[in-house]
């Protein structure tokens, strides 16, 4: 299939991931996730474990544990390194945007949700995993 014939085919996924997303209408577990996918990426970077950053931000190792899991979950499952921008910035990449939807799915235990999210770019056999993940993770974040 051609590049055209793609954009043609999925016209609202193609225009709904062109559109910037902010962090600032995130619900506070969707921005607890970005926040922490965005902290990795910058620990990684310096060569840092984020652990016990995360465990200060949340007041919980265990809590910090399930988020930087659900971060190595991701790095093993996605199909191309997830993108993400500075901790500063309001904007989000697209696949922190489908990291918002998955927490979100996740939240409310819509597991034919969550498939849906990723259905196509992540390979069905890793849904699982990604799925569990980001369940622990959510499940021991702050409430709100």
């Amino acid at each position: 299939m051609s590049a055209s014939g793609s954009a043609t085919l999925f016209p609202a996924t193609v225009e709904k991931l062109a559109r910037p997303h902010d962090v600032r209408g995130l619900s506070l577990n969707g921005l607890h996730m970005v926040m922490a996918m965005r902290l990795c990426a910058l620990f990684e970077q310096a060569g840092r474990d984020p652990v016990a950053d995360l465990a200060r931000r949340y007041r919980s190792i265990e809590a910090a544990c399930a988020v930087h899991g659900l971060v190595r979950t991701i790095k093993q499952v996605w199909p191309e390194p997830f993108m993400v921008n500075r901790p500063c910035c309001h904007a989000m990449t697209p696949d922190e945007v489908t990291l918002s939807t998955l927490v979100r799915a996740a939240r409310s235990a819509d597991r034919e949700g969550f498939a849906q999210a990723v259905d196509g770019f992540v390979r069905a056999e890793r849904h699982g995993a990604l799925y569990e993940a980001t369940v622990h993770a959510v499940a021991l974040l702050p409430s709100p």
